[in-house]
């Protein structure tokens, strides 16, 4: 949670629910950071680990996000996770 500090000073108390979505995009971000088959290119990689970590610093902070951005950051969170998830191939979305 050290990736907010300049925020706490601002920052707003938000639900559970919230702050687990924001860990669940921090973990999909350093996953993708650490290199991954399913996105070859580390630049590419780096950039959409930049847009989860960045929406999940918002989402702490208790500010809000735009509806359909957090609704498109969400999708493709889940979609990554499905992927590359090794345990339940029947969880794939495409």
């Amino acid at each position: 949670m050290g990736q907010n500090r300049r925020y706490e000073r601002y920052a707003r108390p938000v639900d559970p629910e919230t702050e687990d979505e924001a860990a669940a995009l921090r973990t999909i971000a350093g996953l993708l950071e650490t290199g991954t088959p399913l996105i070859t290119d580390a630049r590419l990689a780096s950039r959409i680990a930049a847009i989860f970590r960045a929406t999940a610093v918002e989402l702490s902070a208790g500010r809000a996000v735009p509806l359909q951005l957090r609704h498109a950051v969400r999708r493709a969170a889940d979609n990554i996770r499905a992927r590359l998830d090794p345990r339940d191939p029947t969880s794939r979305q495409d």
